[in-house]
């Protein structure tokens, strides 16, 4: 293929998608993509009816909805601890996924390397490879996910640029602590380095653990680029709403890239989910206590049935070591779905393949489980069948 860019030598099917695709050929329980199945809060569906009705069929400007940007100020301020402008320095993107698109593309020169902690989200690596950068992977600890001060520190060049924390972390469902966040934020004082936050879970946070920003950070105020949405939260994953913050001079460069990735997100979108300010501290607490039986659930049965999953602290996933089955990842996923009905993530697709570990991540495979309790229970009664 002649034609086609040479960057996109690096890239495949994202793996998550394949499994999801598996899934549907198979007639399968589908554990392997983060699509809640519960239904958003009515309120956020009735906010579409309203929008209708006031005719928001057109382009919001670029950056979009002000009154929309000027809410999620509110919460940046109180809930991430977070000082952002709501004129210039937040924009509202097409999910997540493209404000941390929009945001790598606009600060990586060719030959720039960005630190990525591993295992990682599937997205980061083509991204960096798209913008020309060159991604470097900071392993962290097998058992327990810890960062390590000495290992990130040893991957540091002349030509680091970016570090990506993803908090809570997909696929493991770490959660960050304030030392290995001072890890990051001294790391990027002392060598002049841009951080790029990944926060979409943030709300899903179990055991006591605390949420923490890294921009909220003594000294990192105007060197982090803060990325999260609504999706995962509200249960509106298609929505395709997300937002990033940062200071001014970032987010200008930042809203160049999302105007020509996407003009905007979609207006009436925008409008509807201004419903999700005037919902009550309960719903939160809810959607914890929701989660948190289904992790509950998941770990116990599937722990019960050999494998050995992280307990997670944050997001919707269960990251299982499989290693007692005699399988590689993908084997075992591929009979999971096809002879179980049950779709999974191949560990790999976390992980970049490498000449002194070629075998990363060959051990696991991660479950969702953002799902109602009854599909989670019949996901296990098939598992059960044949295990």
């Amino acid at each position: 293929m002649k034609h086609l860019a040479t960057s996109l030598e690096y890239f495949q099917e994202s793996v998550i998608r394949e499994m999801t695709r598996k899934a549907i050929e198979n007639d399968a329980i589908n554990l392997s993509q983060g699509m809640p199945d519960f239904s958003p809060p009515k309120e956020l569906t009735q906010g579409i009816s309203r929008a209708l009705k006031q005719d928001e069929h057109q382009y919001t400007v670029t950056y979009g909805n002000y009154d929309l940007r000027e809410k999620i100020a509110e919460k940046l301020s109180l809930y991430n601890h977070i000082t952002a402008d709501p004129e210039d320095e937040i924009t509202i993107t097409c999910g997540a996924s493209e404000a941390i698109a929009s945001s790598i593309l606009a600060l990586i020169n060719p030959g720039d390397e960005v630190l990525i902690l591993e295992p990682w989200y599937e997205n980061y690596v083509p991204i960096t490879l798209l913008a020309q950068g060159k991604p470097v992977f900071v392993g962290l600890s097998e058992d327990t996910f810890n960062l390590n001060e000495e290992s990130i520190k040893e991957k540091i060049s002349d030509k680091t640029k970016l570090v990506i924390l993803n908090t809570p972390h997909n696929p493991t469902g770490k959660v960050f602590t304030s030392s290995e966040q001072n890890i990051i934020s001294d790391m990027c004082q002392d060598h002049d380095l841009i951080a790029l936050t990944d926060e979409i879970y943030e709300h899903i946070i179990y055991d006591d653990e605390k949420h923490i920003s890294l921009g909220s950070i003594s000294g990192m105020e105007d060197r982090t680029i803060t990325v999260s949405g609504f999706s995962k939260t509200f249960s509106i994953t298609g929505w395709r709403l997300g937002y990033v913050a940062s200071e001014k001079e970032l987010m200008s460069g930042i809203r160049k890239v999302h105007d020509y990735l996407t003009v905007c997100a979609p207006s009436i979108l925008q409008k509807a989910v201004m419903q999700s300010f005037q919902l009550q501290q309960t719903y939160f607490e809810e959607l914890k206590e929701r989660y948190l039986k289904n992790r509950n659930f998941l770990l116990k049965e599937l722990n019960k049935l050999d494998f050995n999953a992280f307990k997670p602290s944050g997001a919707y996933y269960l990251f299982a070591d499989i290693s007692s089955f005699g399988m590689k990842d993908k084997e075992f996923a591929d009979f999971l779905v096809r002879d179980k009905g049950v779709a999974t993530v191949p560990g790999t697709s976390f992980y970049q393949k490498q000449e002194d570990r070629p075998n990363q991540g060959q051990q696991y495979v991660r479950f969702s489980f953002s799902q109602k309790m009854n599909t989670l229970q019949e996901a296990i009664k098939r598992i059960k069948e044949r295990i």
